[in-house]
């Protein structure tokens, strides 16, 4: 892991813990600190991650010129409204022919090009509303970030509103539960949800070290998810490293949700052992 974004996302995970503490609201409503949580410096830490040369400046920078953009139309206040229509007019939307590329985590590329996938451009809408005194809130929607803001509920991809009868529908069309699929994300959730869509396509490119070391970061949002060491063990399968692959198995065992998975992974971990390593 490089240090300085290390000890960044360990200052921002710190910070969000703090706040949840001295206000433990803040975490399942619109309580949230807009300073010390603010989901902006989430997403630059993640693309200074993704890109050292990341121009975090230029980026919050631009968020502010965004948001004196809205103010500057709004006659009497801001809506939320005005900054989902104020956005769309400045170009940005969901990229379609290259959804599948790392850069749409790197927010000072999705300002540049005004284009992205949902989360990075939730944050832009998120970013600009806080800015302007907006309650704004990150959904964990399946497959596809939301954003509230205000009253309203955005569909980040199409930079437009949208409607819980509208997800719902969606949601019983692809056969998927609504269950938790309205849950406010904190800005913690989103760090990790950007980081997975990352080593989610080093992983489908065969980038299995870079892939790791982004879990590493992971690991520091979430060190109990087991799902994240099965996915370390399948890594380390590909690079032919048995020992590894038994070691992580190990601790998403010690994780594991419950009896029968641990007993699966057991499995894993005695045909680990008896495969052999190509690393000297």
């Amino acid at each position: 892991m490089n240090t300085a974004e290390r000890d960044a996302l360990a200052a921002f995970l710190d910070d969000a813990k703090e706040s949840a503490a001295e206000d433990p609201a803040a975490e399942d409503s619109a309580a949230k600190d807009p300073t010390a949580k603010d989901p902006v410096e989430g997403a630059l830490i993640v693309a200074r991650i993704v890109d050292p040369q990341a121009d975090s400046t230029w980026a919050r920078d631009e968020i502010e010129r965004l948001a004196d953009g809205v103010a500057s139309g709004a006659g009497a206040g801001a809506t939320p409204a005005g900054v989902v229509a104020s956005l769309a007019e400045h170009g940005f939307k969901g990229t379609k022919e290259a959804y599948y590329e790392i850069e749409n985590s790197v927010l000072d590329h999705v300002l540049r090009t005004r284009r992205g996938i949902p989360i990075s451009l939730g944050v832009v809408l998120m970013g600009v509303a806080r800015r302007l005194g907006l309650d704004a809130l990150g959904v964990n929607f399946p497959r596809h970030f939301l954003v509230t803001i205000g009253d309203v509920l955005v569909d980040p991809f199409r930079v437009a509103p949208t409607s819980i009868d509208a997800c719902r529908r969606w949601l019983r069309e692809n056969g998927v539960s609504e269950d938790n699929a309205f849950n406010v994300a904190t800005p913690s959730d989103m760090v990790l949800r950007m980081l997975n869509n990352v080593r989610l396509i080093l992983q489908q490119r065969g980038d299995y070290v870079r892939a790791l070391e982004i879990s590493d970061y992971q690991l520091m949002i979430a060190p109990d998810a087991y799902g994240l060491y099965v996915e370390r063990a399948d890594a380390w399968l590909n690079l032919e490293a048995p020992e590894m692959v038994v070691d992580e198995l190990e601790k998403a065992a010690a994780h594991a949700p419950d009896e029968s998975v641990a007993a699966r992974l057991r499995e894993r971990i005695d045909q680990a052992r008896r495969l052999k390593s190509v690393v000297h």
